[in-house]
């Protein structure tokens, strides 16, 4: 029985040359499979198909590896790594951790991909920021938060002004935000970078077909993030819920 991790990069893999070939993914997929992908999620079969399709899109050509760190019938954990070739020529490279559970059938249940390098610093630090989000231990969050972001981090929502300042505040703020209006998916449209500075484009979506989207401008300082600014048009969606 072929590995369903190794099953699944092959998959991806033969995309470039034949995007049809990412339907292979329908029956390597439980129904309400949850996907963790480098700081992005979706749950269910067709939008984690329809997140692989816009992926594939936007490259040439790709080609992963990968090394199995502990492997059980039920549950596969590796180190995994990529390179390829994005639409305009440029070669990209990224690495990380892969964690696979199945279901009863053997078909995937919940894959997560963790972002731990990658050629591209804006891909890299705008994916370490958002799988903090994903963390639900409010412990492993503040240690992971300690290479992310400075101490006196400052992270700025649209009006009615949440500011929050320094990594504690928004650990809580966190907590808050996964028990009172966890989302359905979050998917990263673009993602840009000009000196200190990133800027990428996210779409949320959450129960009820309710939708928001927004830009999050990231200020650096060296590996670390110093600030978040959030600009979205309708924010409100995301903090209806909240207190």
């Amino acid at each position: 029985m072929t590995n369903p991790l190794a099953r699944y990069f092959q998959i991806v893999d033969s995309a470039g040359g034949d995007p049809s070939a990412l339907d292979d993914l329908h029956d390597l997929f439980a129904e309400n499979m949850l996907l963790l992908h480098c700081g992005e999620f979706v749950q269910g079969r067709e939008r984690a198909l329809a997140f692989h399709r816009t992926k594939a899109g936007k490259r040439r050509e790709i080609k992963h590896s990968w090394t199995a760190s502990a492997e059980s019938g039920e549950a596969v954990t590796a180190h995994w790594s990529e390179a390829g070739v994005d639409l305009h020529g440029k070669e990209f490279s990224a690495s990380g951790d892969a964690a696979v559970v199945l279901d009863g059938d053997g078909r995937i249940s919940q894959l997560s991909l963790t972002l731990t390098d990658a050629s591209d610093r804006a891909r890299l630090l705008t994916a370490r920021h958002l799988q903090v989000w994903m963390i639900p231990d409010p412990v492993a969050r503040a240690k992971a938060m300690e290479g992310i972001y400075t101490e006196d981090f400052v992270f700025m929502e649209p009006e009615p002004d949440n500011v929050f300042v320094g990594r504690d505040a928004l650990n809580d703020y966190i907590g808050v935000v996964q028990q009172k209006a966890p989302p359905v998916s979050i998917v990263v449209e673009s993602h840009h970078k000009n000196r200190e500075f990133i800027m990428f484009r996210w779409d949320v979506e959450f129960p009820g077909d309710k939708t928001s989207v927004g830009w999050e401008v990231l200020h650096t300082r060296g590996d670390l993030l110093e600030r978040i600014v959030i600009f979205s048009p309708n924010h409100e969606v995301v903090t209806e819920n909240l207190p």
